[in-house]
């Protein structure tokens, strides 16, 4: 239930976003055929799933527990802000990076509050691990792909920030970080060895890849690296599950 709750407020805030930037992702190499700046989805049509799809996220979390409902509250109200005109914490200077961030412990604690009703180290170290990796790998993989438009508009990233070098360094750190803290906390989080195994394993692989771009930016690389990387981020989702599991290994 949890997980249709935030399916349906991530959708909620990411339609509203593409309204928002509709005019921008005009101008975008990358986001220019997303389907309502495009026309080929009406803004009427667009707001109304905003509202309808809000409305079940909410209802579904209410169903659960009130902390739980005041959580997934929180998330879709600080993304709703995120895009909305008056305050667009889009354009805020590090409070972009730092509210996308955020979104991962926020998400963890919706999932912890859900199963368990109560608070759980374990399950926020993921969250906060994400959404460390997040911040520190945005630059890169993220708004690097967005720096013609943002300047159009006003907005200034860390991407805009950084050479393309720093930028891929930061995520070089992003992922020795994923190795270190894992390797050093995972015993007294109470995770079994396969977490930093698999997680060094993994980090490693993309380490490997993003060698190749760090001497200068191209679009083809390091759309390709982006794409790796967010199978890495999903796949560490699923080896923190694997790995905070009670198994009966022989090491």
């Amino acid at each position: 239930m949890a997980m249709g709750s935030i399916f349906f407020l991530t959708a909620s805030t990411y339609i509203y976003n593409d309204l928002c930037d509709a005019e921008m992702d005009r101008h975008s190499d990358v986001h220019s055929d997303r389907p309502i700046s495009t026309g080929e989805v009406s803004e009427g049509f667009a707001k109304g799933f905003v509202v309808v799809a809000a409305v079940l996220g909410l209802t579904i979390s209410s169903m659960i527990n009130s902390a739980t409902l005041i959580l997934s509250a929180s998330y879709w109200v600080m993304f709703t802000l995120y895009s909305y005109p008056g305050v667009r914490f889009k354009k805020m200077f590090m409070v972009k990076e730092l509210v996308i961030a955020l979104a991962w412990p926020m998400l963890a604690l919706v999932g912890v509050y859900a199963v368990n009703n109560t608070f759980s180290m374990p399950g926020v170290f993921a969250g906060m691990m994400m959404g460390m990796f997040s911040f520190l790998g945005m630059p890169a993989l993220s708004d690097s792909f967005d720096e013609k438009e943002d300047a159009m508009y006003g907005i200034k990233t860390m991407a805009m920030a950084l050479t393309w070098k720093r930028r891929v360094e930061l995520l070089g750190a992003a992922l020795v970080l994923m190795i270190v803290v894992t390797t050093m906390t995972y015993t007294q989080l109470g995770f079994n060895i396969l977490l930093p195994i698999t997680i060094v394993g993994s980090s490693l692989l993309i380490l490997r890849s993003v060698v190749p771009i760090y001497q200068e930016y191209n679009m083809e690389k390091a759309l390709k690296v982006r794409k790796l990387t967010y199978i890495y981020v999903i796949v560490s989702q699923v080896l923190i599950v694997i790995g905070s599991m009670n198994l009966a290994l022989p090491f």
